[in-house]
Order: structure tokens, then C-alpha cells, then sequence
């Protein structure tokens, strides 16, 4: 999501609204301006998490990874990649936040979204659908030990109606995947109910449907990125809430792994926070896709008892 696309919408259907209505121009001006006043709104109220998460290190990431989008731990380095229209890159950066391998693939980024991956392959989440106008998304099996053998999984959301989705108000999009164990998990990125469901990707079927198996209500914005913690046994998350004047009320979460809620931290001086994992000694790193004002970062933190 970009600032500018928010702004262009939000701005678009509030003329459209205000202009069939038949009032003066002063009333129509003032409710204008109030109705922008409620849409940059961004406070969130967060409970009071049962452990402290404390933030060790943040470090600039270079500019080739602005749009960084989606974080895989191993123990000598993350993965990670960019978003839409960005080029068909599988960054390897050491944790300092240096670019050490770039692996480039057959493949179009139509809007790439996250990255996981087990001993033999990597997973990457072509699904980025902000605007509600994909009929379908992708998921591309790529094998570690030869990157041109790539197996692409075709997914529709059970319910979606491309034609009828409202940009930025709705539920069939998503930015979080993960394989755990044998299942390789999809989490929604849902405007429209808040609600996150989870889906399970058949990676022996080519094409398929799927539908929600599993839910998370109360967290307090949309989900971007997911990893498992093994050390926890429990998922970690991290997402935002945000309105179209640039205000993110950035998060990370956990939550157990039959999906109840956990725990929500605050990440307050953070804004578009993307991608998240979890390294061989349980410590959670995180990435930001630079904004305005901000370049893009990884940091790292840990729950404290």
C-alpha cells in the first residue's frame, strides 16, 4: 500500500458522495474536511501485554531493498525480496543488513508479498491484492538446489468477486506465508472485517480454491508478515493500521498455534513494517519498507519475561 493510492481513493469517494448531495457550498466544504480529519485517525488502543518486547538494533538497509517485502531466517542470514514491479530477486542478507547474494529468477514480480522456506525450497507469495482486482494469485515453488525448477501454485479465494471488490475494503488479500511442518500457511490481509483467516496452500495441486480453516480476531490492524517460533511454540506477527496521510500505528503480535491471540506490542516508531522471522536463538527480526521520511530497516527484538 502506498500513501498516494490511499489519498487518491479516499479523496475520490468523498467528492463523489458529497457532490450528489444537495447542500451549500460551505456545508459541503466543511463536512469535506471533516470527514478527512476522521480518515487520518490512526490511534490504537493496545492491551497490556503479559511480557516486554525490547528492541536490540535497527540498521538502514541498502536502497536496492526499499520495497522490501517478506523475511525468512536461517542461521547464516535472511532471505528477503521486493514488492510489485520490482525485479524477480531473492535478496540473501547477512544480519546486518548487508546484501551478500542475489539469485535472480524466471519469474515476473507482479507483487511479490513474502518469502518462507524449508530444506529444499523456497516459497514465494505472489499475492499482493490491495485493490481487490485479482482474480487469482501465485505461489512459486522454487527448488534451492536449482532455481530454474520452479513449480507455481494458481490460488482463488473462496467468495472473491474481483469485480466487486472496493480497493482497500476488503478481504481477499494477504502479505504473510509460512511453512510449518508440512503446512504451508497463508494469512489474510483483511481491510474490510479485521478478521485474519488463515488458509492452508495444497502444494500438490496446481490449481485450487481455497478457504478459511482458521481465524485471528482482535489484532489492531491488517497482518503483514508471519513466521513460527519454535522456542515458543506459538506464531509471531507483525502488521499496522494506517490512514491515507502517511499515520501508521505499527504492531507485532503473538499468537498460539491454534490461532488465539496472545500478545500485542506497540513498534511506535516504525511505519510500514513488512516482513518478520524468527533465528535459530528465538530473537525476532523485522523489516520496513522505506516511506516518506524513512528508508527501510531491520531491526531486531526479543520477548523479555
Amino acid at each position: 500500500m502506498h500513501v498516494r493510492e490511499w489519498v487518491g481513493l479516499i479523496l475520490f469517494f468523498t467528492y463523489r458522495s458529497f457532490r450528489s448531495l444537495s447542500l451549500n457550498t460551505h456545508f459541503k466544504f466543511a463536512a469535506l474536511s471533516a470527514s478527512l480529519v476522521l480518515a487520518s485517525a490512526c490511534a490504537v488502543q493496545y492491551p497490556i501485554p503479559s511480557a516486554q518486547l525490547q528492541i536490540k538494533n535497527i540498521v538502514e538497509l541498502p536502497e536496492e531493498l526499499s520495497e522490501t517485502s517478506g523475511l525468512f531466517c536461517e542461521t547464516d542470514g535472511m532471505y528477503s525480496l521486493n514488492d510489485s514491479g520490482n525485479a524477480p530477486v531473492i535478496y540473501r542478507i547477512n544480519y546486518q543488513g548487508e546484501i551478500i547474494e542475489r539469485t535472480r529468477l524466471p519469474l515476473t514480480n507482479k507483487d511479490w508479498e513474502a518469502i518462507t522456506a524449508d530444506a529444499s525450497s523456497f516459497y514465494i507469495a505472489d499475492v499482493g491484492n490491495n485493490k481487490g482486482k485479482r482474480e487469482q494469485v501465485e505461489i512459486h515453488k522454487v527448488n534451492r538446489s536449482n532455481v530454474n525448477d520452479i513449480t507455481s501454485i494458481t490460488l482463488k479465494y473462496e467468495g472473491n468477486d474481483a469485480s466487486n471488490n472496493i480497493p482497500y475494503a476488503h478481504d481477499f488479500d494477504s502479505e504473510a506465508m509460512v511453512k510449518h511442518g508440512d503446512d504451508l500457511l497463508l494469512f489474510s490481509k483483511s481491510w474490510k472485517t479485521g478478521i485474519t483467516h488463515i488458509y492452508k496452500v495444497n502444494e500438490d495441486e496446481a490449481e485450487q480454491t481455497i478457504s478459511t480453516f482458521a481465524s485471528i480476531d482482535g489484532l489492531p490492524g491488517v497482518v503483514t508478515g508471519v513466521d513460527f517460533d519454535q522456542h515458543q511454540n506459538r506464531f509471531v506477527i507483525t502488521g499496522y493500521k494506517s490512514d491515507p496521510f502517511g499515520n501508521f500505528a505499527t504492531f507485532m503480535a503473538q499468537v498460539s498455534s491454534d490461532f488465539a491471540l496472545l500478545d500485542v506490542w506497540p513498534l511506535e516508531q516504525y511505519k510500514q513494517v513488512e516482513g518478520i522471522c524468527v533465528d535459530n536463538n528465538g530473537t525476532y527480526w523485522f523489516s520496513e519498507e522505506a516511506t516518506e521520511g524513512r528508508k527501510a530497516s531491520l531491526s531486531s527484538a526479543r520477548v523479555m519475561p
